[in-house]
C-alpha cells in the first residue's frame, strides 16, 4: 500500500507539469496575436497557410447607426483559389449584429467581394464583422473589424 500511495503524488505532479505546460503554450499563442484579428494564423486543412483574408471596409472602429446596413469589401487569396467566402456581423455575446452572407465562388479565384450587411435587429454596441474564406482543399481563414453601432 506505501508504494501506491508514493505513486499518487509523482503522477499528480505530472498532471500539474502537462496542465502548466498547455497553459504556457497557449500564453505564447495568444501573445503572438496581434491587432483586432481574432482569427489569424495558419489554416488546420487543405494548405500549409490556407487562404489569406484582408477586410477593406469597414475600417476599424468605424461608427455606424443603428438601422444602417454596413457596406464590407474584402480581398480572399489563395494558391488553390477561393471557393467561399461568408460576411456576418456579431455583438461580443454571440447574438447577429447583421444578417450573414455566403457568397459561393463557381469557379476558384482569389478576388475582392463587397457586400452590403443588413441590420439584425436594433441592439446597439460593438460589434464585430466577420469574413471568413474557405479554398478549395478546404483550408479556412478569417478576418475581423471592430465596428460600433450607435442609436
Amino acid at each position: 500500500m506505501r508504494a501506491q500511495d508514493e505513486k499518487r503524488p509523482v503522477e499528480g505532479r505530472r498532471i500539474r507539469l502537462r496542465v502548466a505546460a498547455a497553459a504556457v503554450a497557449g500564453l505564447a499563442v495568444m501573445a503572438a496575436c496581434t491587432g483586432d484579428n481574432l482569427f489569424t494564423g495558419p489554416s488546420l486543412g487543405g494548405t500549409l497557410l490556407g487562404p489569406s483574408v484582408e477586410i477593406e471596409a469597414p475600417a476599424a472602429n468605424a461608427v455606424v447607426g443603428a438601422t444602417d446596413s454596413v457596406q464590407v469589401r474584402t480581398t480572399v487569396a489563395s494558391e488553390n483559389g477561393v471557393t467561399q467566402v461568408t460576411l456576418s456581423g456579431v455583438f461580443p455575446t454571440g447574438t447577429a449584429a447583421y444578417i450573414s452572407q455566403v457568397v459561393s465562388l463557381p469557379n476558384p479565384q482569389d478576388t475582392t467581394i463587397s457586400r452590403f450587411l443588413k441590420r439584425s435587429g436594433t441592439a446597439t454596441g460593438s460589434a464585430r464583422i466577420i469574413v471568413q474564406a474557405t479554398d478549395l482543399l478546404g483550408g479556412t481563414a478569417a478576418d475581423t473589424v471592430t465596428i460600433t453601432i450607435n442609436p
